[in-house]
């Protein structure tokens, strides 16, 4: 049977990436607690081609997720093990470079303040790695849902003050073990109040009034995640950005800041 993508040729233009996307796949993660969390992943994986060739045998790339899902690739140090699947990506393509990433929810247990009803609380998360050019690079992304107040309006306002739900992206390079957990607990302290799963009367008195008690803007949010990123010392370079859907506001309010260290 012809091999049509082997076919040698003299292209114009080498391709930097090459592969598949929106490929979705069970994906398990090992929680700080060492229990496994089982979910499921967007992933996109790809490679660079060169001139020299016409395509890539591109099926190998979701066989080897179907592989690593039956013998039950467990992710638990994120830069090791995505490094050895990248490893394995440019040995099965017999590319120069190769690319991974995979975006799914994550979920903990989480006890309301007060009544301590235990619900399931999801968290977005993407790992981003690269093997190119001799170099490793890894990022790592968790967006965390927070209740911020208007410290303005709180001012302002003979009572009461306006509030709404707040998404804090975080992404992070490092260079020693962390955990989603540990990226989602900072943020989540830097937050008026957290988001509960499950909330009964006394847990939404605690929430109105802690939140009450510690109004933020979008741009504290950042600076304050900033802080901890900054002295945490595992830590290399971050982004955070805050987007907070306002409750009397006909728009978003927005805050990005972005650090080397």
């Amino acid at each position: 049977m012809k091999d049509v993508q082997n076919t040698k040729g003299n292209y114009k233009f080498a391709i930097n990436k090459v592969g598949v996307n929106n490929l979705i796949h069970p994906i398990r993660i090992k929680a700080k607690s060492g229990e496994v969390v089982a979910t499921v992943g967007d992933f996109s994986l790809a490679v660079n081609l060169s001139k020299s060739l016409k395509g890539i045998n591109m099926s190998r790339l979701p066989q080897l997720l179907s592989e690593l899902n039956r013998d039950r690739f467990t992710i638990e140090d994120f830069k090791e093990d995505i490094l050895k699947v990248l490893e394995e990506i440019k040995s099965r393509m017999e590319s120069d470079n190769a690319y991974f990433e995979v975006e799914f929810d994550y979920f903990i247990e989480k006890q309301a303040p007060v009544s301590e009803y235990s619900g399931i609380a999801p968290y977005k998360c993407r790992i981003e790695g690269s093997l190119a050019d001799g170099e490793y690079d890894l990022i790592l992304t968790v967006e965390v849902p927070i209740t911020t107040l208007c410290p303005c309006s709180k001012e302002i306002s003979n009572y009461s003050a306006h509030n709404q739900r707040g998404y804090v992206k975080t992404s992070i390079r490092y260079n020693d073990l962390i955990y989603l957990e540990d990226i989602i607990k900072l943020v989540e302290e830097v937050g008026s109040c957290e988001i509960y799963p499950i909330l009964k009367r006394v847990d939404e008195k605690y929430v109105t009034e802690k939140a009450y008690e510690n109004p933020r803007f979008v741009e504290d949010v950042v600076r304050l995640v900033a802080e901890e990123l900054e002295i945490n010392p595992k830590v290399t370079w971050f982004r955070v950005s805050s987007r907070h859907q306002e409750s009397i506001h006909p728009h978003d309010a927005y805050a990005m800041l972005e650090s080397w260290k």
